[in-house]
């Protein structure tokens, strides 16, 4: 009986800990983070566009997005892999030649966004993307925070994005 309850008491401990620790996390973490990344791309800014309104093609050069279905010019859904739900976007500006801007959500999990600002240089562009979410609710954010890079992820997107510029003729 004795080796029951401590083993009880044990157990009650453990939950504690993880309840307490998950109430930090939860308290600490923060719901909202942007991240500013910049690459040379070695053709001009037009290109870059063309790339990044052509929505149907995504999923020739992004390897994480299985399927887009464009609603319209300023609509578009995006399925990636392993993910739970769609991504819904929606052009929320188009100030062409010089920036373009979405924003995007994954069902009630979070909120996106995705500025990109070009620069004409000596080789081409110089694109600039400030990307952000926010987690809504605390599940969420710990749960993005511990296993979502979104920083990598943005680079790497970016890193796509010039080799899909640069190979077209």
């Amino acid at each position: 009986m004795k080796i029951i309850k401590v083993v009880s008491i044990v157990i009650l401990g453990i939950f504690g800990v993880i309840l307490v620790a998950f109430i930090i996390a939860g308290l600490t973490i923060p719901a909202e983070k942007s991240f500013t990344n910049t690459v040379d791309i070695n053709k001009p800014p037009d290109r870059v566009w063309q790339v990044l309104i052509d929505r149907d093609k995504f999923a020739e050069w992004q390897p994480n997005v299985m399927k887009v279905e464009v609603i319209d010019y300023q609509n578009w859904v995006e399925y990636p892999k392993d993910a739970p739900e769609p991504l819904k976007f929606h052009l929320a500006k188009d100030l062409r030649p010089k920036a373009m801007g979405f924003e995007y959500t994954m069902g009630d999990s979070f909120t996106g966004t995705w500025d990109g600002s070009v620069k004409t240089t000596e080789t081409g562009t110089r694109l600039q993307t400030v990307d952000g979410y926010k987690a809504k609710g605390w599940v969420i954010k710990i749960l993005m925070y511990l296993f979502f890079d979104f920083d990598k992820f943005a680079q790497d997107w970016n890193s796509k994005l010039k080799q899909r510029v640069e190979s077209l003729d």
